[in-house]
């Protein structure tokens, strides 16, 4: 039998929205409005980021809109820069090579971005992220806006009782991390879970279309873990020397600024603790001995 993995939230949420009829849920529950089963055509990329993964989701909608959707389980300020990477090459797909050099104004389909998160960090229900927040002058003539839902079963989110197909999802993930925190193992988890929602007719019919081996299969993410962790782990220790900066500027002195950065990465080395962190990642991020990381874990009662 196949292993279920950590990361079986995001290829699973791929494989369910590659359905024309739940993205025509999904659509309705964003719209307000009706796009008929022939009207949506299915975009998805293949590698287009760094690491040639592809995008989650991708669609057209008649000629009027092209939706992309991405599934987060981790907070990311990123997705902007993201969302225009990929829709700089769906429109690349999308008109002939020689468009841009016609007099005559090509009409477009209206790109719409979103986000659908549900990490178990706090997040609000529903917010914005803007493109623009990252650029470091003052005046920009370029804007790209994701619209972001929490679609934690528990977050009260409007989207979840908009389309049941984003609500079946949602009880799923609950149902998985419900029974895993009772310290049954993922793979009974899952198989738990997919009864439920058959019983609750939430996306029963996938389910049923599904055999417990191939949604096993669909639980390995694509992303490199590797290369992953290595983003992590850099940005964890960037974060560490900020926070050890500022503290240490604050008091103005060199010895203040010392104790300012040991205390900016012991804030860092916690949070990694709170997170499962294993002690040698810990160690290869913050250059601190095993030993100093497990004293500190166990003062705050995380060892």
């Amino acid at each position: 039998m196949a292993r279920a993995k950590r990361t079986y939230k995001d290829s699973l949420f791929c494989d369910i929205f590659s359905r024309k009829d739940y993205l025509q849920d999904v659509y309705r529950g964003l719209f307000g409005r009706e796009v008929s089963l022939q009207e949506i055509r299915l975009m998805t990329l293949q590698g287009t980021f760094f690491n040639d993964e592809k995008n989650d989701v991708s669609f057209l909608a008649g000629t009027r809109q092209i939706i992309l959707m991405e599934h987060q389980s981790t907070l990311n300020e990123n997705m902007p820069l993201r969302m225009f990477w990929y829709m700089a090459k769906l429109y690349r797909k999308q008109v002939p090579k020689d468009a841009p050099y016609r007099t005559r104004r090509l009409r477009l389909p209206a790109p719409c971005f979103y986000v659908f998160y549900n990490g178990l960090d706090p997040a609000p229900n529903e917010w914005e992220m803007r493109l623009s927040e990252a650029f470091a002058g003052e005046c920009s003539s370029l804007e790209l806006c994701v619209t972001a839902y929490n679609i934690n079963e528990t977050s009260g989110s409007v989207i979840l009782e908009r389309s049941r197909t984003l609500k079946g999802y949602s009880a799923f993930v609950a149902q998985v991390r419900r029974r895993a925190a009772e310290g049954m193992s993922l793979e009974e988890a899952v198989k738990l879970a997919i009864r439920y929602c058959i019983g609750q007719d939430y996306l029963a019919e996938y389910f049923h279309e599904r055999e417990m081996e191939e949604v096993f299969d669909m639980v390995s993410f694509k992303w490199d873990p590797e290369l992953a962790k290595r983003v992590q782990l850099e940005e964890a220790r960037e974060i560490g020397m900020e926070q050890g900066l500022e503290k240490g500027m604050e008091k103005g002195m060199e010895k203040g600024m010392e104790k300012g950065m040991e205390k900016g990465v012991a804030e860092v080395v916690l949070n990694m603790l709170k997170k499962k962190w294993s002690l040698q990642d810990i160690s290869e991020v913050s250059k601190w001995p095993l030993a100093k990381i497990e004293n500190l874990g166990k003062m705050h009662q995380l060892l």
